[in-house]
């Protein structure tokens, strides 16, 4: 990869010039922008999905190592079809109920792939 510099001259990229010299380039946010729960309770199971997609989708391009989703208790519907769902996603490594004091059975804790 090439940048072209204000004068019109071609220089290497300066993280590609890094790296040939086998320098480790990461860069980090100080602060997340994205929360580390979200509250779907009163949703369908339809808007609740798309919900969650969405918030996973920035939570991982964040580099969040976990997130948590408050569905509440009720019947389960949202629990489960949420669980399933989450069961089967790429960016999901881990889907667990947390303790009791921290929401139990109306929650649900994702450990997302890094």
């Amino acid at each position: 990869v090439v940048v072209s510099a204000a004068d019109g001259a071609r220089q290497a990229s300066p993280v590609i010039v890094a790296r040939s010299k086998g320098i480790r380039i990461s860069l980090a946010r100080e602060s997340s922008s994205v929360p580390m729960e979200i509250n779907v309770i009163g949703q369908t199971v339809e808007e609740a999905t798309d919900t969650v997609e969405k918030f996973l989708d920035q939570a991982f391009l964040e580099g969040l190592p976990r997130i948590r989703i408050v569905h509440g208790m009720g019947m389960g519907i949202l629990r489960k079809a949420l669980r399933s769902h989450l069961a089967k996603h790429p960016q999901v490594a881990e889907v667990s109920e947390p303790p009791q004091n921290q929401g139990g059975a109306g929650a649900t804790v994702v450990e997302l792939r890094q």
